[in-house]
C-alpha cells in the first residue's frame, strides 16, 4: 500500500511539473502581411548591409541593414526561397517602410537595385500557396463569395493557387479542383498562408 501511495504521488507530481513548464515549441504567429514584399538579392551580405535605414525617407538615419536580424519568416516562405524577404508596410515613391528585425521594428530604405518590391496581388500569383497550421477554425473554410455560401472546409497545408486578392479575400483553386474564396489575411492584417518555392503541380 506504501508503494502504491509513493507512485501514485510522484505520478502526480510529474504531471503538475509537465503542466507547469513551458512549452519548448512556442507558437510563432504569423507577421503582418503589409501591402506587399522586399525580395533582395541574397548575392551578399555586403550587398544587403550597404542598404541605409531611416526613421522618414532619408531623415534620421537608424543605422546600415543587419542581414543577421532580417526575419526569415521560414513558416511563411519556406527554407528554400533564395533571397531574402522583407515584409513592406508602407510606400513613397522608391522608399519602402520594412519591419528589419523580429520585434517587428520597422524603417525606411531605398532598395534601388538591391531588391524587387511586389504587392502581394503579384507575389501570391506567382507561387503555390498554402494554408498555415494553427489558425482558428472559421479561416480553414471555402466560400462561393467572400464570407458567403460555405463550399467546403480547407486543411492545415492544404495548396492553393491565388488567382486575385480582393481586400481580405482570395479567389483561388484548391489540389482539389474547388474553386472559391477565403482569406488570405486576418482581421488584424496577419498572413493566414504561405508560399512553396519549390514547384509542386496540382493535382488533374
Amino acid at each position: 500500500m506504501k508503494t502504491l501511495t509513493i507512485f501514485l504521488f510522484t505520478l502526480l507530481l510529474v504531471a503538475n511539473t509537465a503542466c507547469a513548464a513551458p512549452s519548448s515549441t512556442p507558437k510563432v504567429r504569423p507577421p503582418y502581411a503589409g501591402i506587399g514584399i522586399l525580395l533582395l538579392n541574397a548575392a551578399g551580405e555586403n550587398q544587403i548591409a550597404q542598404l541605409v535605414l531611416y526613421e522618414e525617407p532619408g531623415l534620421s538615419r537608424l543605422g546600415n541593414l543587419n542581414p543577421g536580424k532580417i526575419p526569415r519568416y521560414d513558416s511563411i516562405f519556406g527554407e528554400s526561397l533564395s533571397v531574402a524577404p522583407l515584409i513592406v508596410t508602407g510606400r513613397k515613391g522608391s522608399w519602402l517602410r520594412v519591419a528589419y528585425d523580429d520585434a517587428g521594428r520597422e524603417g525606411w530604405l531605398n532598395p534601388a537595385r538591391s531588391g524587387v518590391f511586389q504587392s502581394w496581388d503579384i507575389f501570391l500569383k506567382d507561387h503555390m500557396s498554402r494554408l498555415l497550421p494553427g489558425l482558428q477554425k472559421k479561416y480553414y473554410q471555402l466560400y462561393q463569395y467572400p464570407d458567403k455560401a460555405a463550399l467546403a472546409p480547407l486543411m492545415t497545408g492544404q495548396f492553393l493557387k491565388v488567382l486575385r486578392l480582393e481586400n481580405d479575400w482570395a479567389m483561388v483553386l484548391t489540389d482539389r479542383n474547388s474553386l472559391g474564396w477565403m482569406r488570405w489575411r486576418d482581421e488584424d492584417g496577419r498572413l493566414l498562408i504561405g508560399v512553396i518555392s519549390a514547384p509542386h503541380v496540382m493535382q488533374p
